[in-house]
């Protein structure tokens, strides 16, 4: 498998994983240093403890890829996805089209892990927090 076949695998592994709310897959899907960031409509940067932890409560009703560019070279991969999401957070609402830029790491292991999600709503919301 190329790397680029295999950082879509993980990708779309770990999509199915926050949508079925399994923090048993992510948990090997992200980095240890995983961080979510966001910059709008306030800075807030979400650790990998903390993402774990809420992700049973991401509940994921509906979510849309429109378009999506990888570049993968040596041990690093970027995503860059426009997406729709209907989804809850906390019992809070989370539904907006988003602009998710996700680096990928190659692991000691080979393996490919993401190390930082960048999400920025096209329409500004607050982020609920666990």
């Amino acid at each position: 498998m190329s790397d680029h076949d295999d950082v879509r695998a993980r990708a779309d592994a770990w999509q199915s994983a926050i949508q079925g709310r399994d923090v048993v897959a992510a948990q090997d899907l992200l980095h240890q240093d995983y961080a979510l960031v966001l910059v709008v409509p306030a800075a807030v940067t979400v650790d990998r403890e903390e993402w774990l932890r809420v992700l049973p409560d991401y509940v994921v009703h509906h979510y849309e890829v429109h378009e999506q560019f990888l570049h993968v070279g040596n041990d690093t991969a970027c995503a860059l996805t426009l997406a729709t999401q209907h989804a809850t957070v906390l019992g809070q609402d989370r539904s907006s089209r988003f602009i998710l830029s996700d680096t990928w790491l190659r692991g000691d292991d080979g393996s490919w892990r993401v190390w930082r999600r960048h999400s920025t709503p096209t329409s500004p919301m607050q982020m609920p927090r666990g």
